[in-house]
């Protein structure tokens, strides 16, 4: 059966037939060799071969105080200028101010006015504000703080609470004196008392022995009781001016506690008052006013000068610190490769404006990388660069406070043959 199957098959061409009877060539079984060979030695090699992964970002080259802007909130003319480009400044001088309705001067006055103003008596009671300054957008607040400042110190001064207070305890102590009257009232009379009932049991007993007459005992009688009413009637005096001189007492004590709830709820109206004012002018300074916010060197970022139109966003102005200390850079690393990111690492940075075919790049290494990323997901990490900002190629960048440009950080090195394995390394732990 097994030779009727073999003969059945049928060669089509004698080529196949000499391709399957014929054994392989040397050069090709050599051939194959050295490409196996080949291939050995090549994934030999990759295991020595390495090389880093690169993170790509932006950088930013500054300094440890880096220069501080100073952007318009809003937009219009300049109004006033008080310094020049380069002019030593310090944190709090007035550089310059925009075009508004209120006088500077008023403004700053009334500013330094608060700073010293407190909420004590007597402060109250002396501290003048002017009257018809021109304050444009604090206005409002300020008529609101005159007008609370108004209300406690007309409080403080006519001191009707304390007027009500003594009138009440004049009149208690006049309570007083009246009650000890007829408290002595009462103790004289006891003694008429006493000696009504000593008349009394006498006249009893001489009527009971027949020694007198029934009239006379009774006017006897009579007389005790109606001695008898009239100490009711002196000590029921006495208990209702006990019971008002209970209740002066009280209305004592409420009018003291309405004083001291008026005066908290005046002077908190005022401090509200006085927080609102001071809220308003931070937000009239923030809005036209340009204030140095460091000690250091004033630059322009343009010409500036009186009349000169300012739009919202620009920036005006910056103060350049002195000491600016080391320069560093800063790169804004997406989270996407920033667990590959470490400190001591090198990182190449091709600065804006210097070609790094002709200029070459700044070498640095990672200093710090932050712990959490910021609302836009992105880390900041810090790099250590050369102090004389000279490139690869030996020529030192022009610092003016800050430079920007692209960062590359190398990160761990890994070999060829690594990175080939990687994908099947990959699959093998997912689906093995």
């Amino acid at each position: 059966m097994k030779q009727e199957k073999e003969s059945d098959i049928e060669l089509r061409s004698e080529e196949v037939q000499e391709i399957l009877t014929r054994p392989p060539h040397a050069l090709v079984r050599w051939g194959i060799t050295v490409f196996f060979s080949v291939l050995a030695v090549v994934f030999v090699g990759g295991c020595f071969f390495q090389y880093p992964d690169v993170v790509d970002a932006t950088v930013t080259v500054t300094t440890e105080r880096p220069p501080v802007w100073m952007v318009a909130r809003s937009g219009g003319k300049i109004k006033e200028v008080y310094h020049a480009d380069r002019d030593s400044v310090y944190a709090g001088d007035l550089i310059a101010v925009l075009e508004n309705p209120a006088h500077t001067g008023d403004v700053r006055k009334l500013k330094e006015q608060l700073q010293t103003f407190s909420l004590a008596d007597s402060c109250v009671r002396t501290v003048r504000f002017p009257d018809k300054a021109v304050l444009g957008s604090v206005q409002t607040a300020y008529a609101a703080f005159l007008r609370s400042l108004t209300d406690y110190r007309n409080f403080l001064e006519l001191n009707l609470y304390a007027r009500q207070i003594k009138a009440t305890e004049e009149e208690l102590e006049e309570y007083g004196h009246y009650i000890a009257h007829l408290e002595r009232q009462v103790a004289l009379d006891n003694k008429q008392t006493e000696i009504a009932e000593t008349v009394h049991q006498r006249e009893k007993g001489l009527y009971e022995e027949g020694l007198t007459a029934k009239a006379e005992y009774e006017e006897a009688q009579q007389a005790l009781l109606a001695k008898r009413q009239s100490t009711e009637q002196l000590m029921t005096s006495l208990s209702n001016a006990r019971i008002q001189q209970a209740q002066l007492k009280q209305a004592i004590l409420q009018t003291r506690m309405e004083q001291e709830r008026e005066a908290n709820t005046l002077r908190t109206a005022l401090q509200t008052a006085c927080n609102e004012l001071k809220t308003s002018i931070s937000d009239w300074e923030l809005a036209y006013l340009f204030i140095s916010p460091a000690d250091g060197i004033l630059s322009y970022n343009n010409v500036w000068q009186k009349n000169q139109n300012v739009n919202n966003g620009d920036k005006v102005f910056s103060v350049v610190a002195k000491d600016m200390g080391a320069i560093i850079g800063k790169i804004k690393l997406p989270a996407g490769g920033s667990g590959k990111v470490k400190p001591g690492q090198r990182v190449n940075i091709s600065v804006t404006g210097y070609p790094y075919m002709e200029f070459g790049f700044l070498t640095g290494t990672v200093q710090s990388v932050s712990l959490l990323a910021d609302e836009e997901s992105m880390y900041t990490v810090t790099v250590r660069l050369p102090q004389d900002l000279h490139t690869s190629y030996g020529k030192p960048l022009h610092f003016r406070g800050e430079l920007t440009g692209d960062a590359q950080v190398l990160t761990d090195e890994r070999s060829v043959t690594a990175r080939l394995l990687s994908p099947l390394h990959y699959l093998w732990e997912k689906y093995f």
